[in-house]
């Protein structure tokens, strides 16, 4: 029988990573995928490092957990829901995802790490929860199947939740199998951005910033001022793949003025791959495909004055860059090697490379980013999480740093 809304258990094993000794614990070890929120945002966990939240698909449905990180006890939050994958997966992977896009995935969640509210999207549906009481909101009932969604986002006093929308697939929309890529639909400027914010506590919806002809998957506030918010503007082309090749990828929002400040890199390619905010508030961390070769990785300051760049020029694999609490340090999945976790510290002109634990993940485990480690620092650098897939599956899992 598939578990309920307040069903306890415990899944877990543990290991010594071989490289570093470090103690991980595997989480989950069940289920089809297994996924945390993203790097982006910096909060899986809760503000005392206690608990951690992920989405998971089991029994052809999906729900929203908690884990309690020392002993690896889960706690379901919600009873399951009909459906398996992220709407907005659906839509920007042109129909080949884990799933029929109406149930919840990992990557579409923000917790507000002091209050205990979960934010996360159903299928078209907003909703939260509180991760101890178990208490439960609709935001919004219906975002509209116009639209697909990015990443949520919870601001620093944990008022607001924020999510880009961005022009649904047309072809998926209409209920039709997929024949062109999202991206050709829009290659002529059709597409449409919406940002909209409703209170945590629920009421009525607003949108905050819209522009046409570009997109935007991520938009996190940074963790210190709750009108400032890092965003992408994607554009034509190739929009989240490449842009139009010219423009900047990366820029911050003042959310009551409006005022858009790029953060530029030094390398040539002018399209950051990904980027998150520093613990402080005051940097922004990033990586791009260089233009000469390999990949560039940097810091840049809210004004968009560049901290450090550097240049990896025979870095080969695909990665992401997760700012860690605690030292000045970012969390590697990838760029350098693909198989582990690395720490690259930018308090001097030369990077420095430390060795956190081996993630292992097979990238291709799943369609889609389900089988990408996202790793995520805790707000007092003891743990990181990471997602794991193997054998068609993926898993959640913590090393102890």
């Amino acid at each position: 029988m598939p578990a309920r809304k307040g069903d306890t258990w415990n899944e877990s094993e543990t290991y010594k990573d071989a490289w570093t000794l470090r103690e991980v614990r595997r989480i989950t070890t069940q289920g089809l995928y297994n996924q945390t929120p993203t790097y982006h945002i910096n909060i899986t966990f809760t503000e005392d490092s206690e608990f951690l939240v992920f989405a998971s698909a089991r029994d052809g449905k999906s729900a929203v957990y908690r884990a309690h990180v020392p002993t690896g006890d889960i706690t379901q939050l919600i009873d399951p829901i009909d459906g398996v994958g992220g709407y907005g997966s659906l839509h920007k992977a042109n129909g080949v995802t884990a799933g029929n896009g109406m149930g919840i995935d990992g990557g579409h969640m923000s917790i507000a790490p002091r209050t205990g509210w979960l934010t996360f999207v159903a299928g078209r549906t907003l909703r939260a929860v509180h991760i101890q009481t178990l208490e439960e909101r609709t935001l919004v009932e219906d975002i509209g199947p116009e639209w697909t969604h990015g990443v949520l986002s919870v601001d620093p006093t944990e008022t607001y939740v924020i999510v880009a929308l961005m022009s649904a697939h047309p072809e998926i929309l209409a209920g039709q199998r997929s024949t062109r890529p999202y991206m050709t639909h829009f290659a002529e400027g059709q597409m449409q951005l919406r940002i909209i914010q409703v209170p945590l506590a629920g009421g009525a919806v607003e949108t905050i910033y819209s522009e046409d002809g570009c997109s935007s998957a991520h938009s996190p506030h940074c963790p210190t001022d709750p009108d400032l918010v890092l965003i992408d503007r994607d554009f034509p082309p190739r929009f989240w793949g490449g842009s139009d090749g010219k423009t900047n990828r990366i820029w911050t929002l003042r959310l009551s003025t409006g005022e858009l400040t790029e953060l530029p890199p030094q390398d040539e390619a002018r399209f950051q791959v990904h980027s998150g905010w520093t613990w402080d508030g005051e940097h922004v961390i990033y990586h791009g495909r260089s233009a000469v070769s390999g990949h560039y990785i940097g810091v840049v300051d809210k004004q968009g004055n560049t901290v450090r760049e550097y240049a990896f020029r025979d870095a080969p694999h695909y990665g992401h860059v997760s700012a860690m609490a605690g030292r000045p340090a970012i969390i590697l999945d990838g760029n350098i090697t693909n198989d582990m976790l690395l720490w690259l510290y930018y308090d001097a002109e030369q990077p420095r490379v430390e060795a956190i634990a081996r993630h292992n993940t097979n990238w291709g485990a799943l369609p889609g980013q389900y089988p990408h480690p996202h790793p995520v620092s805790d707000s007092q650098g003891r743990w990181i999480s990471f997602n794991v897939g193997q054998s068609g599956r993926t898993d959640v899992c913590v090393v102890k740093v």
